[in-house]
């Protein structure tokens, strides 16, 4: 059976790491990697991915890293960060050179829906205004249409099918999509 990676993204508050682990303890065999965990890995001198490219490139780097891993171990790996179009274009060619699947899943919701669900998280983990800004920047990175998934409504357990289902969402060769790298 091919190998795969799910990367499940969109903006802060959607719902990515609620998706992702429950996609993960759907599969046989796989591992669930929190970019955001692997961000505050570093403790003195962090500087935030958003702001430094030099600091994305390293949570880069070892979510590939930890994710070869994996799957040199026969398991499928689960991703979940904030990622746009260009960092999949990349960092994901080499899984696909390689035969494994690799899907793309951009979490999303209606703008006053996201905000609310935003508000409802625990004081520390609200976003605010960087919802928008996110928002925002996802609909300006090029991402194709086809890998958006409106969250807005429906159960979880929908999502999961319809993520796990969908080829939508299946990357191909970024070279023959046209896709720069």
């Amino acid at each position: 059976m091919k190998q795969k990676v799910w990367i499940i993204s969109g903006p802060a508050g959607v719902g990515k790491s609620t998706t992702a682990k429950q996609l993960a303890r759907q599969m046989k065999k796989s591992a669930y990697i929190s970019g955001d965990d692997i961000s505050h890995m570093a403790v003195s001198g962090r500087e935030k991915p958003w702001e430094s490219e030099r600091a994305n490139e390293l949570v880069w780097k070892n979510i590939v890293a930890l994710s070869d891993n994996f799957l040199e171990a026969d398991y499928d790996v689960v991703v979940d960060w904030i990622v746009f179009w260009k960092d999949v274009q990349t960092y994901t060619s080499h899984w696909i050179e390689q035969g494994i699947e690799v899907h793309y899943v951009i979490l999303w919701a209606e703008q006053d829906v996201h905000v609310q669900r935003d508000q409802h998280r625990p004081a520390d983990s609200q976003m605010g205004e960087r919802v928008i800004i996110l928002r925002n920047e996802f609909l300006s990175s090029g991402a194709p249409d086809r890998y958006y998934l409106d969250n807005t409504v429906g159960e979880l357990s929908r999502m999961i099918q319809q993520i796990q289902e969908t080829e939508r969402f299946v990357l191909t060769d970024m070279h023959q999509s046209g896709a720069s790298i």
